[in-house]
């Protein structure tokens, strides 16, 4: 009986060594365009072409509507895109959607305003990929490199996504992270 503890000990340390020395999430594999949607100015849904490597980094904020934390975070983060400076063309930012519909995402959308385009969780192929084990999960993604620069998961562990907004914004005043 102590031998199969001891054993059983051993396989899950293994798992848990395994798991931390796996390599960093890397994005340089994933498609070069995802097909989004976006609220026009008035309301409705427009479909498009999304290029995730346009610019220098790609902000992926994993997310759904019934989800409590990401009703609370997305409003900020709507807002902050809503005021940031796009026309120098640092980041973009795209949401994986993790709604059960399309018309469930929409909603969501509309709720928060949010501008920027979004992709359902099953046709965002690696991009929608997360670094973490749950939502909301902010991603900071340098696009030349496929490497996260910062996330809402430190690890296993949840650091929350005002760590990787900071990053963005510090990469929107100073140029760099």
């Amino acid at each position: 009986m102590k031998k199969l503890f001891l054993g059983t000990c051993a396989v899950f340390g293994l798992i848990a060594l395994f798991k931390e020395l796996r390599p960093a999430a890397r994005f340089n594999s994933a498609a070069d365009t995802l097909q989004v949607q976006r609220l026009g100015i008035d309301g409705t849904v427009v479909g498009e072409e999304f290029q995730p490597r346009r610019t220098p980094y790609l902000a992926v904020y994993h997310g759904a509507s019934w989800c409590g934390p990401c009703q609370q975070f997305s409003p900020g983060l709507s807002e902050f895109y809503r005021n940031a400076d796009k026309t120098n063309l640092r980041f973009q930012l795209v949401m994986v959607n993790y709604d059960r519909s399309d018309a469930d995402m929409v909603a969501y959308m509309r709720q928060h305003r949010m501008e920027f385009p979004a992709v359902k969780r099953n046709a965002a192929g690696a991009w929608g990929a997360s670094t973490g084990n749950g939502i909301p999960n902010l991603m900071i993604i340098d696009t030349s490199t496929g490497k996260v620069v910062s996330s809402s998961f430190d690890g296993s562990t949840y650091v929350g996504c005002d760590v990787p907004l900071g990053v963005l914004r510090t990469i929107i005043a100073q140029g760099h992270p």
